[in-house]
């Protein structure tokens, strides 16, 4: 395929958890991570799937104390097809010997594409994957493998599957918090080739529907298990001979628009989807239309790493986060790490969108606005008028931030001040502003915006203090966006005076 690409050559399980992270393919509703289907979250790999906006959250048992999370959910695993010779082992680049891996990002068209050479005795299996997650109808990913044996026939197992047993593990310094996120799993078949997965968030109560079409020229059997809708086939091959299976899944969830029931959404998306060639023209067809808005054209080394990141972005951001509640995840919808939180990394892409995707821009800021009331508690919590937004935001807006961490070398319960960066608000501003200004929207700068603007201003007339010695007014026990330096040595209160940072914007 033309166009630029992102490649990986040769297997090195030490770098798999960055390929899978940096191979992510995602639609701006959900995301999936770059992992081999073959495979299991363990130490090298972490097959995440993660939906806009769907946060739960817990309380854990940890080192005596009771501590409360909210986290962006992983989603039932829909990626899980593996396979091997029908009287041997599973396969898989760990366990098997690999003469052949390559790993493709297609940027353009937005899709992985993977060869792998198994080595079989005096023969190999070649494996050549194509994976998307569909930029045109939001709930749509669709997998196709081809299988093709060299040297000696060999008779294909292969198993499918929708998993929902899966927890949030990604984060290896999260592990003692409880990631047990999914209850209610129920699996089921709906019509010959189809299954199904339904469950629910534990406190959020979000309910998840989804629903996986398998296809290829033998029959497929159902072999159903409990969190897990399962799906069998035995293909032969002859050297020389590709056989071709495609796998297609729907995902709805319970904050969709215009939806009675999500596995029932969901049944009737798969039901009703293409086979993979015509899903493969109109995803590439949306991507084309979304770069012909978005592209930046900067020439060598630096337009390519460019063109890499401003797909990410796209991915996590595209226009079908307009009708989402969702601001911007500081690990966009690539991972677990910073619990899916969103912090003020809106700052930094704004100014992009706001030229090329204002809709998008509109959306995040309004995400803001859905939350002013709780900044503006907030504030009142600490004595002060207007809005104090949070350093950390999940779902409803809320300070995420935690008060102490587990210092885990020490054992000891340490101060975290990192709710001090009160300047996560001046950024809301800032972004109102420029949104405005770039726009010309007039009706959002004179409504949501303008509520958003004085409650911001409100809140730093209220924090600075008159110093009279000095003749000018002072902000003092913040912490600006050097988070390492929080108090002053030997300070009874946490906190520097007169960030530099915060007191300019």
């Amino acid at each position: 395929m033309p166009g630029p690409t992102w490649e990986y050559d040769g297997y090195r399980a030490a770098e798999e958890r960055l390929r899978e992270s940096l191979c992510t393919l995602g639609n701006g509703y959900f995301a999936t991570r770059g992992a081999l289907p073959e495979c299991t979250a363990d130490d090298v790999h972490y097959p995440g799937t993660y939906a806009a906006g769907c946060y739960n959250r817990l309380t854990s048992e940890v080192a005596g104390r009771r501590v409360e999370n909210e986290d962006m959910v992983n989603l039932p695993n829909w990626l899980p097809l593996r396979f091997r010779p029908a009287d041997g082992n599973w396969l898989a680049p760990d366990t098997t010997a690999v003469t052949e891996h390559h790993q493709v990002l297609h940027l353009d068209p937005g899709l992985l594409e993977r060869r792998t050479r198994y080595a079989l005795g005096d023969g190999t299996l070649h494996v050549r994957q194509l994976r998307l997650v569909h930029l045109g109808d939001p709930h749509l990913a669709a997998l196709r493998t081809e299988f093709t044996a060299t040297g000696h026939p060999v008779e294909l197992d292969v198993e499918a599957a929708l998993d929902g047993s899966v927890t949030n593990d990604g984060v290896a310094r999260y592990r003692a918090l409880d990631g047990r996120h999914l209850t209610h799993v129920h699996v089921g078949t709906a019509t010959p080739g189809t299954v199904w997965l339904r469950c629910r968030t534990r406190t959020s109560d979000i309910r998840f529907g989804l629903a996986g079409r398998l296809t290829a020229p033998v029959p497929v059997r159902h072999a159903n298990e409990a969190h897990r809708a399962v799906q069998r086939l035995w293909p032969r091959l002859s050297p020389g001979d590709t056989v071709t299976v495609d796998k297609t899944v729907a995902l709805h969830t319970s904050r969709d628009p215009a939806i009675s029931d999500p596995l029932r959404a969901a049944v009737d998306r798969v039901a009703a989807a293409p086979g993979f060639d015509e899903l493969l023209e109109s995803h590439r067809a949306a991507w084309e239309q979304l770069w012909r808005r978005t592209e930046l054209d900067v020439p060598g080394e630096a337009g390519s790493i460019l063109r890499l990141h401003l797909f990410h972005v796209l991915q996590t951001l595209s226009p079908h986060s307009t009708d989402l509640d969702v601001g911007v995840p500081a690990r966009g919808l690539h991972g677990e790490a910073y619990r899916g939180h969103v912090f003020w990394d809106e700052l930094f892409v704004l100014p992009y969108l706001n030229l090329h995707l204002p809709e998008v821009s509109r959306a995040l800021l309004r995400y803001r606005h859905r939350r002013l009331d709780t900044a503006c508690r907030a504030a009142r919590d600490t004595g002060r008028r207007g809005a104090l937004y949070p350093w950390q935001s999940g779902s409803d807006g809320r300070e995420e931030a935690q008060r102490l961490h587990l210092n885990p070398r020490s054992g000891h319960w340490l101060p975290d001040h990192s709710r001090l960066q009160h300047h996560a608000g001046s950024a809301v501003a800032y972004n109102v502003w420029q949104y405005c200004e770039a726009t010309g929207d007039t009706d959002f700068r004179h409504g949501e915006g303008a509520e958003m603007l004085v409650q911001v201003a409100r809140f730093w007339a209220d924090s600075a203090a008159w110093d009279e010695p000095l003749g000018r007014y002072r902000i003092r026990g913040v912490v600006g966006p050097d988070e390492y330096h929080d108090a002053y040595p030997g300070a009874a209160r946490p906190g520097l005076d007169d960030n530099a940072y915060t007191n300019v914007t």
